[in-house]
């Protein structure tokens, strides 16, 4: 490892024993090196920039080697047409069913000739983003999963990132091709005492592609995480994105979709819960690059003990994208007085022929509720669980059927602990 801007990089010796225990070839060792030499020349992210405002961006810099290697058994792929779970220094486990076997769906190494030129479409501009090259450089575990054109998987896709190791550097690469359907379920789960998570997902969606992306992070107590994600929508593509941000000591989530297509379509999502004393930090950007294109954001959070839960949110519409209609919402729920919700929505209108509109709000819980329902036989818990289920209940009706029922499984396991913060 070596130092620069007082984080912790790679070495050149690193990287070799990377690519060898990941199989990849000479082309994505040299991709590795060259992503590495412009880290190294990178400005460091700091708190002046303002995806760093609430957070501090040193917090997810890994200490230690990333070529650590953990090990895990295979998840339950009940449910699911395929499997996929990703552990820090270990080719990826697979099952695939026969269903997706039918539909020609392709889990692939990010090594592999036919999606190595698409890692980083949907990243912008990389040299900007600190984090984005330290993980094209020193990813070490990762997937690239590809549904040809015209095909549907009914059943999800499901990935599975195993924080098992001090180091965790996941890659993920979807590439919906024109008029497919299917959906991405993103696990974040386990954990090691101060391990370091910097993950980057990708999804590119195809002219008419239909894709739901659902991820879930729920870290055990002690990890610090930031996992990016960068969509793309091309010509009337429907992206959804429903994420719940649980886990974790210092968590930050970055979702960034950019509509490069008329008629393309993306939704958000999101539900966070924070207890004791962690920090959640939420990030989102819808960038309308082209007019005739729709977004629209729901971000539900509740807060308890001692908790902060942060979000950003912007919608960038540019000048020639004229006929957008983009929405924002995010409210806050704070269950103590301890707790605490900072929320700034914002606007870039770079025209006049839009409609857009965006609205937050932070408020207590409240305690005339609670006395309510208490007179009418519930206790204290009880009580504050059926109002924090009521408070999320606009926001999750809002999915797919389908989305939905998992969702509303992983939410409900948590608000035994959350309802009863105080």
């Amino acid at each position: 490892m070596v130092s620069t801007h007082d984080m912790v990089v790679p070495n050149d010796t690193e990287l070799a024993s990377l690519g060898d225990a990941l199989g990849q070839d000479a082309a994505g060792l040299e991709r590795r090196r060259g992503a590495l030499a412009a880290l190294l020349e990178a400005p460091a992210p700091d708190r002046v920039t303002h995806l760093w405002r609430f957070t501090d961006p040193h917090r997810f810099a890994p200490a230690a080697s990333v070529a650590a290697v953990g090990f895990v058994e295979k998840g339950d792929a009940a449910g699911t047409a395929a499997a996929v779970d990703l552990v820090p220094g270990m080719q990826p486990l697979v099952t695939l069913s026969d269903a997706a076997r039918a539909a020609g769906l392709e889990i692939l190494p990010l090594g592999d000739p036919s999606v190595a030129a698409h890692l980083g479409a949907a990243l912008g501009a990389p040299e900007s983003h600190w984090y984005a090259l330290l993980n094209d450089a020193a990813w070490n575990t990762g997937v690239a999963l590809r549904l040809p054109r015209g095909r549907t998987l009914a059943d999800p896709v499901r990935v599975s990132v195993h924080a098992e190791a001090a180091a965790v550097l996941p890659r993920i690469l979807l590439i919906a091709e024109e008029n497919s359907e299917l959906t991405l379920v993103e696990e974040h789960t386990g954990g090691v005492d101060e391990a370091r998570v910097a993950g980057v997902t990708e999804i590119l969606a195809g002219p008419a592609a239909r894709v739901r992306h659902v991820l879930v992070q729920a870290w055990r107590p002690g990890v610090d995480g930031y996992v990016s994600v960068r969509a793309r929508a091309d010509r009337d593509a429907d992206l959804q994105t429903v994420f719940c941000a649980l886990g974790g000591d210092r968590a930050k989530l970055e979702f960034v979709s950019t509509l490069d297509g008329a008629g393309a379509a993306s939704r958000m999502v999101g539900v966070i819960l924070g207890e004791e004393r962690q920090h959640l930090d939420v990030h989102t950007r819808h960038i309308h690059a082209v007019g005739e294109t729709r977004s629209d954001i729901d971000v539900k959070a509740v807060v308890a003990d001692r908790a902060r839960s942060t979000y950003t949110g912007l919608i960038r519409i540019e000048e020639r994208a004229r006929g957008v209609e983009a929405f924002q919402e995010n409210r806050n729920l704070l269950l103590s007085d301890g707790a605490r919700a900072d929320t700034i929505p914002e606007l870039e209108i770079l025209n006049q022929e839009v409609a857009c509109s965006h609205g937050a709000t932070v408020a207590p819980l409240d305690e005339g509720q609670v006395f309510y329902l208490r007179s009418r036989g519930l206790d204290a818990a009880q009580a504050r669980r059926m109002i924090v289920r009521g408070f999320l209940e606009n926001t999750l009706a809002r999915l797919p059927e389908g989305l939905r029922a998992r969702v509303e499984a992983v939410v409900e396991r948590r608000l035994d602990s959350v309802g009863d913060g105080a």
